[in-house]
């Protein structure tokens, strides 16, 4: 982890500006999202990286929207692939299907002779910071892509509900620090960037880095609604944390900063093994024949 802080901080201390290198190739960036693919967040996402000469965009997203999918993949019946308008000029695909699947299918099938250098997975419609981090649907697609050998950044923009018109433009503008510094310094094997931008881009304090949230949230569970015919109706209710530990992502996206939490695949805990008992005593315990 150690290993990791360090990469990040060196990459994401300064914004860098990339200049145009006619020899080199185009960076190819695949595009996916969980609001679907006419969502703002993405085509604001594609705007601001078309206007660089230096990035190739292709867009692979779903075709309506699947927020709170997490990981779920589409393994039964068929899965319907469209191609769709062009975003901005990029060449722009449609999938019927969650975002892990439509990142699934991009890499595995679409991509697969012309495969990105990074996928990105955004710009998300609220934020994903903490415990939220393992339902979004924004982040499972960019889990998704890491898992097939692809790096990968989510990045969310975090809302005032009550507000009718996010500034998506200046998200898109901190989006695009993050990338091209992950393009200049690549991540650590088995790691992807979870990356928050506040509800008011253009007052953002900068970018910093933060381990991802435990806290509780205040409310997260299904309310009864109602009652009819003998079926009772229930409505998921959600409400973000009420207090925020010092060094979260939580903390520091309500602290106005552009929050980056690297995330990895491995999720076992490492501690558990000297930790739990029952499994101390368990060591190497083999059934006997005999049993």
């Amino acid at each position: 982890m150690h290993r990791i802080a360090a990469t990040l901080s060196l990459f994401l201390t300064f914004v860098v500006i990339l200049p145009a290198v006619a020899e080199e190739p185009a960076f190819h960036v695949m595009i996916a999202n969980d609001d679907g693919v006419d969502a703002p967040g993405i085509e604001a996402l594609i705007t601001i990286l078309a206007k660089d000469p230096t990035y190739r965009i292709t867009v692979i997203a779903p075709l309506t929207q699947q927020s709170a999918k997490s990981h779920a993949l589409v393994i039964h019946g068929e899965v319907a692939v469209r191609h769709h308008e062009k975003i901005v000029g990029c060449t722009t695909f449609s999938v019927d299907a969650t975002p892990a699947s439509t990142v699934r299918l991009g890499l595995g099938s679409l991509l697969i002779d012309d495969p990105p250098d990074l996928v990105l997975s955004g710009i998300n419609k609220g934020e994903n910071v903490g415990r939220v981090s393992w339902y979004s649907g924004t982040v499972g697609g960019a889990r998704e892509a890491v898992l097939f050998g692809t790096p990968a950044i989510a990045l969310s923009l975090q809302l005032d509900w009550e507000a009718p018109d996010p500034d998506w433009e200046n998200a898109a503008k901190w989006a695009k620090v993050v990338v091209d510094s992950v393009r200049l310094n690549a991540l650590p094997e088995g790691v992807y960037l979870n990356v928050n931008i506040p509800r008011v881009p253009s007052k953002a304090r900068g970018v910093r880095m933060a381990r991802m949230g435990l806290e509780p949230d205040q409310l997260n569970e299904y309310k009864k609604v109602r009652e009819e015919n003998g079926v009772s109706y229930y409505k998921a209710a959600w409400y973000p944390p009420a207090d925020f530990v010092e060094g979260t992502d939580n903390m520091a996206l309500n602290g106005q900063w552009v929050t980056v939490a690297p995330l990895g695949l491995d999720a076992t805990h490492y501690q558990a093994f000297a930790e739990i008992a029952v499994l101390k005593c368990l060591g190497e315990y083999e059934l006997s024949s005999s049993n």
